[in-house]
């Protein structure tokens, strides 16, 4: 296996995920990627993410990012309709 960088831009990191670039951009904006931990800015916000290797490993490890971008469960595989599930959790909270 090829070496990978610690610090990679998101396009590289699409080739060395299963994720696309797009799913990339979705797990940063629903927050599964978060700044601090897994991306960097360090040329300020509008500038390029910067991911960090070892924090995409922890995370794609340890189960949390599978599927994050897909809306696929980790743990049963099924598509997980959020429209739906935010529905009735506002009816439950409503009483």
């Amino acid at each position: 296996m090829a070496v990978v960088r610690e610090y990679l831009h998101a396009e590289q990191l699409a080739a060395v995920t299963p994720w696309s670039a797009d799913a990339i951009e979705k797990m940063v904006r629903r927050g599964t990627l978060q700044r601090g931990v897994h991306y960097f800015q360090p040329h300020g916000r509008g500038t390029k993410l910067i991911f960090k290797w070892s924090a995409i490993v922890m995370l794609i490890e340890s189960g949390m990012g599978v599927g994050a971008a897909t809306g696929r469960s980790p743990e049963s595989g099924k598509v997980i309709d959020v429209e739906k599930a935010t529905t009735g959790l506002r009816r439950l909270l409503a009483g």
